[in-house]
């Protein structure tokens, strides 16, 4: 397979294109408002944390705080805060146990609210989610990925031959100094050790800038470290021997791609081409039809069928239409043929688009079990090719298929409109229908006032043509009073045309009013939507804070009621002697108790609220009372409805 990467560059934007067999596979567009921010690190400040959902927010200067999941704390977070409460943050100062792994750190002992944090950006933001972010902090170069404030040393599991893999574990184990760890990747593979040892300098350097600009860093949030720009990633990450060309049309950044490789590998400097021709680069390259295609809802097949591709705020759906195929085919056949051909055109729409999450195919339907099972395998094999981790689930029974895949970034479709990289709208939130009211309403005002002009031209001339009238009719008609007469004639026509021309004001002005009271209301709706989302939003962050308040009272409870209360096996005993003499099998049993002595039931003694007593079960409900001390407990009686009180 011959491969190659393409780079466009044009004002501030930059277009990337993974081109396999002449046929675009990949395609990133970066631009100011769409910057790459995998890798970047940022000094952020802890906002909230909340156990109920095991997540924290962070502020790190974006417009959503960031995701930081329980799951995404390094098993070195001790020794991450450590090392920032260092006025000279040092790696190597910070005295790391023997083994990272035997730690557990609970998270609501390490995060307070207003805490400064070092994070990573691991997830870009998606629509109006923040970034997800992680406290295991790597740097990723050439042949090694360097992990600060750890210990271990591996190597890429696509590296197979286990000779291969001690090698390079040992010489990379040699080369780490103290407070590091290191990830061998792929590419590494027979790579020497002066080769490693020099990417390896160049991300300790790296790692040095990060500590001097922590110690100099005074406000929070802030950024700390930005990783390499789209191309320069793509290039570091992607390009190997498998790729015959880099071709690039900006001598700037083909003179710094050029000087990366032949840093890292001097044997393919000479792959790295200048574009100087008059044709656009993408054009050259005959993959400029393929790039406007990634952007069409619909994608036409070979056969004559089509795909429709749609995104919803929940997932993309992918509708197989079988179009004008299949002629001189029976109906069973054609319809296995243009699925075959839309799972492998789907596969590599998925993998050109970049589409992430949940992805549902409505194939054509197929009865016959073989036919899916088919279409099935044939789209797996298709997407173990793909980088990102997918799963594809079996073609259900009505020839729907789920497929999940990784997800780092939005969507190429849902970022820009189109392949030139210029950015896509964004959805409405009001602003837009707000600013055209103002438009209509600034046009209005004009209307209205060249509607006055023209009425006042229609009374003046309206006036005009009374006293006209009233001369022609007493004056005798000899040749004198022509003028008059033409006078009178001509000023009959400027008043038509004035009528006329008030009618077009009178109309224009009603289509502007009826414009002007459009973007009004949907302006008013756009406000009223955002109140309730934002009401929505604060009553849902109260009802967390109120559950969050109630699971501390019910903890405290449960501590107070194991402090304040005699044992559990005394007060089940004494609550079985009172349960079974006044239970009645027919009626429940109401115990209350001391809101401390509830909890702490609730938790000592799973079995309630029902016992077994003699031959029948008893069920007993628990009420809260401040009235009854914590070391007893009132029944009211089935039989009588007294109140009995154990002390």
């Amino acid at each position: 397979m011959s491969k190659e990467i393409v780079v466009n560059v044009a004002d501030s934007r930059t277009r990337i294109a993974i081109v396999e067999d002449g046929k675009l596979a990949e395609l990133y567009i970066e631009n100011a408002e769409h910057k790459r921010t995998i890798g970047n690190l940022y000094l952020g400040i802890v906002r909230r944390v909340m156990p109920s959902i095991r997540a924290a927010f962070v502020d790190i200067g974006q417009d959503q705080d960031a995701f930081l999941h329980f799951s995404d704390l390094s098993e070195n977070l001790p020794q991450l805060k450590d090392f920032l409460n260092q006025n000279t943050p040092k790696v190597e100062t910070v005295s790391l146990p023997g083994d990272l792994h035997d730690q557990d750190p609970n998270p609501t002992d390490h995060l307070r609210r207003n805490q400064r944090i070092l994070v990573q950006v691991k997830k870009e933001p998606i629509a109006n989610k923040g970034s997800r972010i992680s406290t295991d902090l790597s740097m990723a170069g050439r042949f090694l990925v360097l992990v600060p404030l750890s210990k271990v040393v591996a190597v890429s599991r696509k590296i197979e031959k286990d000779k291969e893999r001690n090698r390079l574990k040992a010489l990379a184990g040699s080369l780490v100094p103290d407070g590091f760890g290191v990830i061998v990747r792929t590419v590494a593979e027979g790579r020497d050790a002066k080769s490693l040892d020099k990417d390896l300098r160049l991300l300790l350097e790296r790692w040095r800038r990060v500590e001097n600009r922590l110690a100099q860093a005074t406000n929070a949030p802030t950024l700390i470290h930005e990783d390499v720009d789209m191309a320069s990633s793509i290039i570091r990450d992607q390009f190997s021997d498998d790729f015959d060309r880099i071709l690039i049309d900006n001598k700037a950044l083909f003179h710094s791609v050029r000087s990366y490789v032949r840093a890292v590998a001097p044997s393919m400097v000479s792959r790295v081409e200048y574009h100087s021709g008059n044709a656009p680069v993408f054009e050259a390259a005959d993959i400029q039809q393929g790039a406007d295609r990634a952007f069409k809802d619909r994608v036409e097949l070979p056969s004559g069928g089509y795909l429709f591709i749609e995104r919803t705020e929940a997932m993309h759906v992918v509708d197989v239409n079988s179009g004008r195929s299949g002629r001189g085919k029976s109906q069973k056949q054609n319809s296995l043929d243009v699925n075959l051909e839309a799972a492998r055109v789907i596969a590599h729409q998925v993998r050109l688009r970049d589409l992430g999450g949940i992805i549902v195919v409505d194939f054509i339907d197929l009865r016959d079990e073989r036919a899916r099972k088919k279409v099935y395998n044939e789209l797996e094999a298709l997407f173990e090719e793909d980088r990102a981790i997918t799963k594809v689930l079996p073609m259900s029974d009505f020839g729907l298929v789920q497929i999940t895949r990784q997800r780092l970034r939005p969507s190429l479709t849902s970022s820009f409109a189109s392949s030139s990289g210029a950015s896509a709208p964004d959805k409405d939130n009001g602003d837009s229908y707000r600013q055209r009211f103002r438009d209509a309403q600034a046009q209005l005002s004009r209307l209205e006032k060249r509607l006055q002009e023209a009425q006042q031209t229609v009374k003046d001339r309206e006036s005009e043509l009374t006293k006209l009238k009233g001369k022609a009719g007493t004056s005798a008609p000899d040749s004198t009073e022509r003028p008059a007469t033409d006078e009178l004639k001509a000023l009959k026509e400027e008043l038509e045309q004035a009528k006329k021309a008030l009618q077009s004001e009178r109309s224009q002005h009603g289509e502007t009013r009826s414009a002007r009271d459009e973007a009004e209301a949907k302006a008013k709706e756009a406000a009223s939507e955002a109140r309730s989302a934002k009401a929505q939003l604060e009553a849902a962050e109260a009802k967390v804070a109120e559950a969050e308040a109630n699971a501390v009272q019910e903890t405290n409870n449960v501590q107070h009621g194991a402090e304040a209360t005699r044992p559990a096996h005394e007060v089940i005993d004494a609550l079985d002697t009172w349960v079974a003499d006044h239970a009645d099998q027919h009626r429940a049993v109401t115990l209350r108790v001391h809101p401390f002595l509830a909890a702490y039931l609730t938790r000592a003694v799973p079995s309630y609220p029902t016992r077994w007593f003699m031959d029948h079960f008893v069920r007993v409900h628990l009420e809260a009372d401040e009235t009854v001390s914590p070391l007893s407990f009132a029944i009211d009686a089935p039989d009588t409805g007294a109140t009995l009180v154990e002390a």
